[in-house]
């Protein structure tokens, strides 16, 4: 599902069903709310419309969901409020419920036939020859636990909305001076002379002596602190180890395969081709006509299409598979009812299913039944484990009673990283996440039992903290000798940048290359570039912003990880907006699309004074304090 998001995730559908993608989660906290007895669970209002508690969980949890993956999948409740997620939810809560009362007083409904339309036109509804798949529909709606009623009604709210939207950001059309002027600015570009002294150049810098190295030493400890290591211990909790360990009778294993023996093997498929009609007289007239000339050929004189499912289960036809997998191929059924109006089916081709014997399917069985019983023990012993550390009991204590391996972790910095700088659990799962639970923690504290992907439980104790420090001079000598030696190349090769940028401010091009030579640097001349360029040619990107504050002729300097550079400026190239090859459109829709956002913020500062907003942050503070 995730993935199939992520495809469509510029469709107007994507953006309503992501409102639903955790509604599964919509009672988080309810237990809480509850418990709060007589006091409100509304946590804003705006004009007539009360945004309730539940609400916001929600939209808070979707939230969440969107920025857990950025964060590398570990993301707590706490993190998120500190992320301004909370207030965002809000946000995004009330600016529905304003636009929603702007288009209900405005009068605009979304007919039956927008409707249709849309859902026709969406592309997440298609099939691979890009047709309207009910199929898919339904899966969608489905995998969303979402009614067709329910997404008709949200997509109609959508709907009004964007027209709402529309309406105000409707013909903005950006002031044709500022265009050009905004043409010149970003298209002007600049070529610049560019000599590059390598560090290196300056050769031997010789050795510090005792109190040089010294005070270097001193001066630059971050670069010789050892990171704080922790040492853990950790206990944990998977299916797959507790699935190891269960033993199936063989008369369980042919119970279960006389149960399930449609779902062993391989399912018949059929290759179904459909014509959808709204009204069951028009059904009919197409049935009787497909059943002598075809359905394609019925179809066309009806002015419809017929819509082909390629290769489909009957699982895969909800409402529909039955009447499919009864008819023989070639064969035309009768008028067929579904909640998308009425139905007439040809089965053009049919691939036999095939079903395993006992033996073919007892490995799969066995997998599966210990899975499922390993499952069904999970979240037994899950509980079991949480209760009895959240009642103080040791966690090797916990360990033993539950059977559970403890792991013991010497070392390990922030990173995951043992002192000798190697992975400190190499091929340990989840490890990161481990990791960074514990540095959360005090020393001798022991975490909650936390849930990992793949139906993993984790509980991790500090056993000991040894705080970050600074090596011993003695340990990191040849690389505090190292370091001094870089920066006094550094500073040497500054100062002789310097000299060459002198040098440049007067003098033709074979004189800079001239100079760039007998200072044992190197010269390039730049491809022209614009202003927003990262960087150009070995060209910092700070020194491109220095370019296009001087004139042709002066010079800038800069410094890379392990080089000076001096820039001279050689030439200017306007950016004519009258050229015949100037490209405005770019920069036209730029600029139209920051007038229409300040128009719609005031258009929202305009809603807000005609439905007022109230905002009971002692509520949201309340309900959603850190531990509830």
């Amino acid at each position: 599902m995730l993935q199939f998001i992520r495809t469509y995730a510029g469709s107007w559908v994507v953006k309503i069903l992501f409102v639903l993608l955790i509604v599964s989660f919509a009672a988080w906290g309810i237990g809480d709310m509850i418990r709060t007895g007589g006091i409100s669970s509304t946590v804003a209002s705006v004009g007539k419309v009360e945004i309730d508690r539940a609400e916001l969980d929600q939209e808070f949890r979707r939230q969440m969901e969107r920025l857990r993956p950025m964060v590398g999948g570990n993301l707590t409740t706490e993190q998120a409020r500190q992320f301004g997620l909370l207030d965002q939810s809000l946000s995004a809560l009330v600016q529905r419920a304003l636009y929603d009362q702007a288009a209900r007083d405005a009068g605009i409904s979304v007919g039956p036939d927008v409707v249709r339309q849309r859902i026709a036109e969406e592309p997440a509804f298609r099939n691979a020859q890009n047709q309207f798949d009910p199929n898919q529909f339904r899966s969608v709606l489905r995998n969303n636990q979402l009614t067709e009623d329910g997404y008709v009604a949200l997509l109609r709210r959508e709907t009004a909305r964007e027209l709402v939207a529309g309406a105000v950001g409707a013909g903005v059309t950006p002031p044709k001076l500022l265009v050009q002027d905004l043409y010149r600015f970003r298209g002007e570009r600049r070529v610049a002379e560019v000599v590059t002294l390598p560090n290196a150049a300056i050769g031997d810098v010789g050795v510090p002596d005792e109190a040089e190295l010294t005070r270097y030493y001193e001066d630059h400890q971050v670069r010789f602190t050892a990171p704080e290591y922790r040492a853990l211990s950790i206990a944990q909790l998977s299916a797959d180890e507790i699935a190891k360990d269960i033993e199936i009778p063989d008369a369980e294993l042919r119970a279960a395969y006389d149960e399930r023996a449609d779902e062993l093997g391989t399912p018949e498929r059929r290759t179904v081709e459909m014509v959808l009609a709204d009204d069951e007289a028009k059904a009919k007239q197409i049935a009787e006509a497909a059943k002598t000339k075809g359905l394609t050929a019925a179809a066309k004189d009806a002015g419809t299409d017929v819509i082909t499912l390629d290769n489909v289960t009957r699982n895969e036809l909800p409402e529909i598979g039955d009447a499919a997998f009864a008819l023989a191929q070639g064969a035309v059924s009768d008028a067929v009812r579904s909640g998308l109006g009425w139905h007439v089916l040809t089965v053009t081709a049919i691939q036999p299913g095939a079903t395993k014997s006992f033996e073919e399917a007892r490995d799969q069985l066995l997998a599966e039944l210990r899975k499922e019983k390993a499952m069904d023990s999970l979240y037994s012993i899950a509980n079991r484990v949480e209760d009895q550390l959240a009642s103080g009991a040791p966690l090797e204590e916990v360990a033993q009673a539950q059977s559970l391996p403890i792991a013991k972790i010497a070392a390990v910095d922030s990173s995951g990283k043992a002192p000798d700088g190697k992975d400190a659990a190499p091929g340990r799962p989840n490890f990161a996440a481990m990791v960074q639970t514990a540095f959360q923690l005090a020393s001798g504290a022991t975490s909650n039992l936390t849930e990992a992907p793949n139906n993993v439980f984790y509980a991790v104790r500090v056993d000991g903290v040894t705080p970050a420090a600074p090596k011993p001079l003695a340990e990191v000598r040849d690389q505090a000798v190292a370091g001094w030696q870089d920066d006094k190349r550094a500073k040497l090769a500054a100062e002789k940048a310097q000299d060459i940028a002198a040098k440049l401010k007067q003098g033709s091009e074979a004189a800079a290359q001239d100079v760039a030579g007998q200072s044992g640097a190197s010269f390039a001349m730049t491809t022209p570039f614009t202003r927003d360029a990262r960087s150009v040619e070995g060209l910092p990107g700070e020194l491109v912003r220095k370019l296009f504050e001087v004139k042709p002729g002066e010079t800038v300097t800069g410094a890379t990880a392990d080089s000076q550079v001096v820039a001279r400026l050689k030439e200017i190239i306007p950016a004519d907006p009258a050229a015949s090859d100037a490209t405005l459109a770019t920069v036209e829709s730029t600029v139209a699309q920051g007038l229409e956002s300040d128009i719609m913020a005031q258009f929202g500062n305009a809603l807000r004074d005609r439905y007022p907003v109230e905002v009971h942050r002692n509520r949201i503070d309340q309900f959603f304090a850190s531990g509830n």
